[in-house]
């Protein structure tokens, strides 16, 4: 007699946007695919592999590639439009087109799931627990969202390159705020001042470089851009519960704190 087998998988968690996060992994795989042909025919053009370019071209050509991807964006931002008020919230910004919006909304879905803005910050890669950043740790179970979090830095970067105003203020405050907390690189594991060698920032006493230099100009830009997320996210977040009547209250730092420079996200006006 067949042992039967037994579906140990847990149920399906609920979607409030199941036709935008669908069409959203339509995108993905599309964009995936793309990509290994882009990089097969880039190795076979420089002579890197055995490939033949031509049949890579041939293939991409056969399937419309290019077309299958714009069609899957405009599906995607077809449906995200539907998400209401915090489409057109996030569309108004200078920087987030069409694209961007559906993607955050469909990593996101629904606000009701974050009762916090601290817990939306978590889940997006831009939270503390213990006063720490969230890193990945060998064999537990990432903490956020890692295309979400990407997603949000690209973002920023954006609004540095567009000026986007309001955000890039916040960045430019920020950077110049760190600068000044933080005039020179130091080593995390002793303390040093760490100096610039080449290209690469090193450590004069233990010899550490990498990761372990904190504060370089390229680490307090990471940083700036870090706060343009974290801010964009809270007025996110206020924006898509109102619209959908949830309560909403200050961040931590306002509420408990007692901190006093709020920046209150600017609404979108018919």
């Amino acid at each position: 007699m067949e042992s039967e087998i037994i579906d140990r998988r847990p149920d399906p968690k609920p979607r409030k946007h199941p036709h935008l996060w669908q069409s959203y992994l339509w995108w993905d795989e599309l964009m995936q695919m793309r990509k290994r042909h882009t990089l097969r025919l880039s190795a076979a053009e420089r002579g890197k592999s055995n490939y033949d370019a031509q049949f890579e071209i041939d293939v991409m050509d056969q399937m419309a590639l290019d077309a299958l991807v714009n069609t899957a964006a405009k599906t995607m931002a077809s449906y995200g439009r539907a998400a209401g008020p915090v489409w057109d919230w996030l569309v108004a910004i200078k920087g987030i087109g069409d694209h961007t919006a559906a993607k955050i909304i469909a990593l996101i879905d629904d606000p009701a799931k974050f009762a916090t803005v601290s817990k939306l910050w978590r889940f997006s890669g831009y939270g503390l627990k213990d006063g720490q950043i969230d890193r990945p740790t060998k064999g537990a179970v990432l903490p956020y969202n890692r295309r979400l979090k990407s997603e949000l830095f690209l973002m920023a970067e954006s609004f540095v390159k567009q000026q986007t105003p309001t955000y890039v203020t916040i960045y430019y405050e920020e950077k110049e705020r760190q600068r000044r907390e933080h005039p020179e690189p130091v080593c995390s594991k002793c303390g040093a001042v760490a100096r610039l060698r080449g290209q690469s920032w090193t450590c004069p006493e233990c010899r550490a470089s990498g990761r372990a230099i904190n504060y370089t100009p390229l680490h307090l830009d990471y940083r700036a851009k870090r706060k343009v997320v974290k801010v964009l996210l809270q007025h996110l977040w206020v924006v898509w519960r109102e619209a959908e009547g949830l309560p909403v209250t200050m961040p931590y730092v306002h509420d408990v704190l007692h901190h006093t420079h709020y920046i209150a996200p600017e609404m979108v006006t018919a």
